[in-house]
């Protein structure tokens, strides 16, 4: 079971997002992700080779709101501050972090990175967390 994503079915946020993005970005697709009782994660991986710099931070902010289409309030924010240089293959995993239990039913996931040189493309999606 190692090294295997069990993803959401249609729960992506976005695929292929460009890299450096040093100011949040707001991915394409709010989720519902409610009454999950923090059994998902959202987890960022690689769809094209990521390089990014000793020292930087990946950062995910997640907004939650009620409906679709309604209003979204700041939920939380989640850095990760990297010791060394973070190279990752297509499909390798650059940050994972679980959603609280407490997200209300639909999510909006914002990423950023601080390394101005970051290269490469990320997918931004939900997974089920192994119980």
């Amino acid at each position: 079971m190692y090294n295997h994503t069990l993803m959401v079915r249609g729960q992506i946020f976005e695929e292929g997002v460009p890299l450096p993005k040093t100011t949040p970005y707001t991915c394409a697709t709010a989720l519902n992700v409610g009454n999950k009782l923090g059994m998902l994660a959202c987890t960022v991986t690689a769809k094209t080779a990521v390089t990014i710099a000793a020292g930087s931070t990946v950062t995910l902010t997640f907004h939650h709101g009620d409906s679709d289409g309604g209003t979204y309030a700041n939920h939380s924010t989640h850095t990760v501050t990297l010791a060394g240089a973070l190279n990752v293959s297509p499909g390798g995993v650059v940050a994972r972090v679980v959603l609280p239990p407490d997200t209300k039913r639909w999510l909006k996931a914002l990423v950023s990175c601080s390394a101005t040189g970051a290269t490469g493309s990320i997918n931004v999606f939900a997974e089920y967390l192994a119980r």
